[in-house]
């Protein structure tokens, strides 16, 4: 075991704003022994350590460090069972999961930076389904998930010395403040953040050469399709654009993701890909093309099968992509790709090619992969 007693009897010194010499007083021993304990130079007997921890008005582990390490492991545990409800999607019991975190771990602001997530994640969750599909919100359970992830994301982005985490703080809030509708604090919080040029990823191009400048760039480039370009395509959709202008733009979208992943290893993109074909096939659908609609939600279909099929850590291909590997995005739902677009055929303006084979064979195709 790494004992830190020394750097620990320091902090707590500091922490309290007292003198070796006071320790020394208090346990009827040499000035001396207490320094070379600061130093790490020797330990004090046994017998001393409930001692000293009650004059520091701490626990023996904390003050061996032990019970620093324990908290590193339990707090892991939580992020390894995070990761197990960000694949499966039960958004519901992460933030039930980070609750209990915060409950063990109260002053801990990584923790109740966790908390946030959790809960913005799961009123993002409460539709019963996605929220692409005509699914029902429970608007209660979100509102609720929403207030308690604004009241600890005000909380922590005040008192966090940290800046990053800060900044996620703020994030969160913003998004919190829009979903209740409060849009004037949404746009406020966002005008705190910093510009997009200002990013760690971005400032790291300049000092680094080589490989590590290969890889950075090609992280860079990556997230900014993830993050940035898909968002902005999202967005789009919130826009006074024609259905005409719609397709225009999404297939723009496509063109350019076939450019950058020259030999179709679209990894995390599939899911964005399944969610632009899908909004090609409905603005065809209320233009009553038949075959362009079938043809897009075939497509939808490919993309939706072939993100569910996916194997993380599989290394891209494409040049601009060859030092990354595939990826799978954490989610607030329970059902997979194929799942949601079998949910968006059942919607009535699909209706008019319904009887249509090829519309069947999709559906087919989907339900042999979707899951609940």
């Amino acid at each position: 075991m790494d004992i830190t007693l020394g750097e620990n009897l320091k902090e707590l010194r500091k922490k309290k704003n007292n003198t070796q010499e006071d320790l020394a007083d208090f346990l009827n021993i040499s000035i001396a022994a207490v320094s070379k304990w600061e130093r790490g130079e020797s330990y004090p007997d046994i017998e001393l350590l409930p001692r000293i921890a009650v004059f520091y008005d701490t626990t023996v582990d904390d003050l061996l460090g032990v019970g620093e390490t324990r908290k590193k492991q339990k707090i892991h545990e939580y992020g390894r069972q995070t990761g197990e409800f960000f694949k499966s999607g039960d958004s519901a019991a992460c933030a039930d999961l980070w609750r209990n975190a915060a409950k063990e771990f109260p002053n801990d602001n990584d923790v109740m930076f966790y908390l946030l997530q959790a809960l913005t994640n799961a009123a993002l969750g409460a539709a019963d389904g996605c929220k692409d599909a005509d699914a029902t919100v429970d608007e209660t359970k979100k509102n609720e998930y929403l207030k308690e992830a604004v009241e600890i994301g005000e909380a922590l982005s005040a008192k966090a010395k940290d800046q990053t985490l800060m900044y996620r703080a703020m994030f969160r809030i913003c998004l919190a403040y829009k979903e209740l509708g409060e849009l004037e604090k949404a746009v406020k919080t966002a005008n705190k953040l910093p510009e997009m040029w200002l990013s760690k990823e971005l400032s790291l191009l300049s000092p680094l050469e080589s490989a590590e400048l290969k890889a950075q760039l090609q992280e860079v480039l990556l997230s900014t399709i993830n993050h940035s370009f898909c968002s902005v395509m999202y967005h789009s959709r919130r826009c006074d654009y024609d259905d005409g202008q719609i397709i225009r733009i999404h297939e723009k979208a496509i063109q350019i993701m076939r450019l950058l992943f020259e030999d179709g290893d679209y990894g995390l993109q599939h899911g964005h890909l399944r969610s632009w074909y899908l909004a090609i096939a409905e603005a065809y659908a209320k233009m009553s093309d038949a075959d362009a609609v079938v043809e897009n939600l075939s497509a939808a279909a490919e993309h939706a099968i072939a993100y569910d099929l996916l194997e993380e850590g599989v290394p891209h291909t494409s040049l601009l992509f060859n030092t990354q590997k595939t990826q799978k995005y954490g989610k607030t739902y329970t059902n997979n790709e194929s799942q949601q677009v079998l949910t968006q055929l059942a919607r009535e303006h699909f209706d008019f090619c319904r009887d249509d084979k090829r519309f069947a064979a999709i559906e087919n195709r989907l339900a042999a992969v979707a899951s609940n």
